[in-house]
């Protein structure tokens, strides 16, 4: 006998919506990528404070295999080894116990066909390296940058533009003592930089095949993928994000687009320029290594000061169950991103002889703005819901723990943990609304484990990736998530916890986040209202 229980229609209707919070939750972030033969090598003339130099660039770059029309076409990282003249170098360092790291904002010249845009791509960072010695010095700079859209099939070709530097003299943490919290730093120096002509500027090119026009045909054969060439002369460009139009009496390329607009997708601006919130109280011991100096003969200090900062982050949460992906602090959204909160370096426990040991722990506070999701469930059943993300009232901050340090052969890895509970609302099917009631929420917060690696300075150059530190930002993951059960869904006596935990809950899942410069006023680094130097809002992380 089959006792009473939901009705058929409401229990449709929620497990939909339970797929739903999944779906929303995974969106694919692009095909593997494939680049030109080789790293492209370039001359630029850059005007140092003390007068131009030539400067010597090498960037090296991947690119999809092939695009599609009306499709984001998304570069790959750029890494851009930029060798600063010696004589440029003691210009901006004269101590010859200094350092120097830099941003950097590369322009990209995209074509299709006739058409032509400028494509800024900002926010590329480049670590502090010591200026000791005579010869001239590399830095290297790494970061994501936007992708662009065009409107008709077609090659497009990305060529490298104008490259704007801001360069960061500091002085270097001496190894045989405790190292300052507080790095000392001078003011940033702008410089401009100019390709020489005559010169190739390819980066490379991702072949647009013509859309098929059967909508279940198989897909086209793949374009060749032999090395493109080099773009030609472009037409006078347009404003970016746009297209370039033809000229009168132009004939186009054969094969080329003859209306295409190519859509840049520009930076996104903060506006921000300072940090208004300081978060204050107690570390996490549970999740500190170094709970007593007695652990590794270390010294543990609690520092008396505070060195508020803050940073915008921005990225996916990925549920296993359903593979999709829902953006957290979507830096589009009406509302905007919101920042982290961190206070630094509140406690340290330092062992400068062998073994060596370092670490220094943080707090912070994040409180994420409201998610929503947008899909068609099923591939065919419109979709919406809402998904905050709140502190834990008990334990509402961060506790953040970085161990190791770059001046001898360490990983440096930092280690965010804190607690968010999940709860969902507002949720639509089709457009009709599922009431899940005020209280749809896991039974537990989620546990945040979110971990950045910087390793660029071991021997052999580390994993490759984009490096992660607290003060430039750059990738954060954490890979196997749990979610808890549900509790507290539906209304009327209608009981929907376990057709959103069966959907949504358990291992397996993951956050990928990207964080912006940190902006630290006691530093100098990252903000400057004075000088209109907001606080950075990343671009979102892809692979």
């Amino acid at each position: 006998m089959r006792g009473a229980g939901v009705p058929r229609r409401t229990v449709r209707l929620a497990g939909l919506a339970a797929a739903a919070l999944v779906a929303g939750l995974l969106s694919g972030s692009g095909s593997a990528a494939a680049g030109r033969d080789g790293p492209l090598t370039m001359a630029y003339q850059c005007a140092f404070p003390g007068g131009d130099q030539p400067v010597h660039v090498v960037l090296t770059q991947l690119f999809p295999d092939t695009g599609a029309v009306n499709r984001p076409i998304q570069p790959g990282d750029p890494t851009m080894a930029v060798t600063v003249p010696r004589a440029a170098v003691d210009g901006l360092v004269p101590d010859t116990t200094g350092t120097l790291a830099g941003t950097g904002s590369l322009t990209a010249r995209v074509t299709q066909g006739t058409s032509a845009a400028d494509a800024p791509w900002p926010g590329l960072r480049a670590p502090a390296v010591p200026v000791a010695g005579k010869d001239d010095l590399v830095l290297t700079f790494k970061g994501e940058v936007p992708p662009v859209t065009v409107t008709a099939a077609g090659e497009v070709s990305f060529g490298a533009g104008a490259l704007a530097l801001e360069l960061t003299p500091g002085k270097a943490a001496a190894t045989d003592a405790t190292p300052s919290p507080v790095p000392a730093t001078a003011a940033p120096v702008k410089v401009a930089c100019t390709p020489e002509a005559g010169q190739n500027t390819l980066l490379g090119a991702v072949p647009v095949p013509v859309p098929d026009p059967t909508p279940s045909g198989s897909p086209s054969s793949p374009p060749s993928s032999s090395a493109p060439a080099s773009p030609s002369s472009p037409t006078t460009p347009s404003a970016p994000g746009t297209s370039a139009g033809t000229s009168p009496g132009a004939s186009p390329k054969p094969g080329a687009p003859h209306n295409s607009t190519i859509k840049v997708e520009p930076p996104v601006h903060s506006g921000t320029y300072d940090c208004d919130v300081l978060p204050k109280g107690k570390l996490d011991f549970d999740h500190i290594p170094l709970k007593d100096e007695q652990d590794a003969g270390a010294t543990v200090t609690e520092t008396t000061f505070d060195l508020g900062s803050c940073a915008y982050a921005t990225g996916f949460s990925n549920v296993h169950k359903l593979s999709g992906a829902a953006v957290i602090n979507d830096a589009h959204s009406a509302k905007g991103p919101s920042l982290t909160y961190i206070n630094m370096n509140v406690r340290m426990a330092v062992q400068p002889n062998p073994p060596q040991y370092y670490e220094f722990d943080s707090l912070g506070s994040m409180t994420l703005p409201v998610a929503d999701s947008t899909f068609l469930t099923y591939g065919f059943v419109p979709t919406t819901a809402k998904m905050a993300l709140t502190p834990d009232p008990v334990k509402p901050l961060l506790t953040i723990v970085t161990t190791g340090t770059n001046f001898v052969e360490q990983n440096v890895i930092t280690t965010i943990h804190g607690y968010q509970w999940l709860r969902l609302y507002d949720v639509r099917i089709n457009g009709t609304p599922l009431d899940v009631g005020p209280n749809c929420r896991t039974r537990a917060p989620i546990q945040l484990a979110l971990v950045g690696l910087q390793d660029a300075h071991m021997p052999g150059g580390g994993d490759g990736k984009p490096d992660y530190t607290i003060l430039d930002g750059g990738p954060l993951h954490q890979e196997n998530l749990t979610i808890p059960a549900f509790t507290g869904c539906g209304t009327h006596g209608e009981n929907l916890d376990a057709l959103f935990t069966a959907a949504v809950s358990g291992p397996g899942n993951s956050l990928n986040l990207n964080q912006g410069t940190l902006c630290a006023p006691w530093a100098g680094l990252g903000c400057d209202a004075s000088t209109g130097t907001e606080i950075q809002i990343p671009p979102l992380p892809h692979r």
